[in-house]
């Protein structure tokens, strides 16, 4: 591998515009040298603000002959299986935005690809490299929150669609472009999932052909936790994304994010403040006053001593380069990542036949 490691986007519009500050930022670790898009003017416009020379409309020409040694995905879902599998079999290393693949099959696919050619492959899930999720996992990982026993997650946006409403056929809705993410966090926090039941709603605008825009779940954890999700688009709401994570020993929650598309929102917040409780708090309180009923005394979470970016998008990014440096399997590897789309496909599963759906079965 290149030193600094050297890289090709594949599309560019949406997502890949976050991506782009960390080549910018860190050229010493991760550099783009080469850009594909099947429309020139975007890979052009792209390329100009990435500093690139080496634009290309074909995504084969790319990996005969551009100067990379990985490729960053950043297309629609449906695209993302075949591109990996592809830069796989030419010996470059994949980081792949989310969801992994359009079909648990593809994702199988792309594992298996990344594990023949001996090459890196992560899924793009940014929540778990940010500051706050490395301190709430220290704390869980400590036995500050004791056994836990259940999680939550709640979304609500009126952005997913805009002027190009996703359908079914381009990968989903809200489950599938949106809670991915938070369902990947939960099991980052507590553990995979053995068994989901759940209720999918689907067909209001803005989304089309049946993509679920409302989606209501519970999930059942192998180490005995429960939890559910619930998300849903074209609802006003007024807290846009939180979770929760409880514990025998104290309890985790997350602030609400700001409303989307507002002055407050940023790529470096998508959740408010992480607070957190440690039972003890709350006893002693009980102790101190048997008659009064209290609230917990929750305190923002410390989640500094770490050499970590506000920017998840540039730790993701170059914890992908130091896997690929080094070897190491990433924190969000094809290989983990399945359990996520199991979560997913689970649920639309349950949601279509009425049953809960037990993952191992997938």
């Amino acid at each position: 591998m290149s030193n600094p490691l050297k890289v090709g986007m594949v599309g560019t519009s949406g997502i890949s515009n976050r991506h782009v500050t960390a080549y910018v930022e860190h050229p010493d670790r991760v550099r783009l040298t080469a850009v594909c898009d099947i429309v020139e003017p975007l890979a052009q416009e792209y390329a100009k603000k990435a500093g690139v020379k080496a634009v290309y409309t074909d995504y084969d020409d790319m990996l005969r002959n551009a100067d990379i040694d990985a490729v960053d995905i950043c297309t629609g879902p449906n695209f993302h299986a075949p591109l990996a599998i592809t830069a796989a079999q030419a010996g470059i290393h994949v980081l792949t935005e989310k969801p992994m693949g359009h079909t648990l099959q593809a994702c199988r696919d792309m594992i298996e690809a990344a594990d023949t050619a001996g090459v890196t492959l992560m899924v793009a899930h940014q929540l778990r490299y940010s500051p706050d999720a490395t301190a709430v996992k220290r704390l869980i990982d400590e036995g500050k929150l004791g056994e836990i026993v259940a999680a939550r997650t709640h979304l609500f946006t009126e952005g997913t669609g805009g002027k190009n409403p996703p359908s079914a056929a381009d990968g989903g809705g809200i489950l599938l472009t949106n809670s991915i993410h938070h369902i990947d966090l939960l099991r980052y926090y507590v553990g995979n999932v053995k068994r989901v039941s759940a209720v999918c709603r689907s067909g209001q605008p803005p989304m089309q052909n049946v993509a679920e825009d409302l989606v209501v779940a519970n999930l059942e954890f192998e180490n005995g936790a429960v939890g559910d999700v619930f998300a849903g688009c074209t609802y006003v709401f007024p807290d846009r994304a939180f979770y929760m994570v409880l514990g025998m020993g104290g309890t985790i929650y997350s602030t609400p994010s700001p409303v989307m598309g507002g002055p407050a929102e940023s790529p470096l917040h998508h959740f408010g403040p992480i607070m957190y409780s440690p039972r003890e708090d709350l006893d002693r309180q009980k102790d101190s006053d048997r008659q009064k009923i209290v609230h917990p005394p929750f305190e923002p979470i410390d989640s500094s001593g770490t050499d970590l970016s506000l920017n998840y998008f540039v730790n993701e990014i170059l914890h992908f380069e130091e896997c690929c440096r080094t070897g190491k399997e990433p924190l969000t590897s094809g290989r983990d990542n399945i359990e996520s789309m199991k979560v997913v496909f689970g649920i639309l599963e349950s949601s279509h036949t009425g049953k809960a759906v037990d993952l191992a079965d997938l």
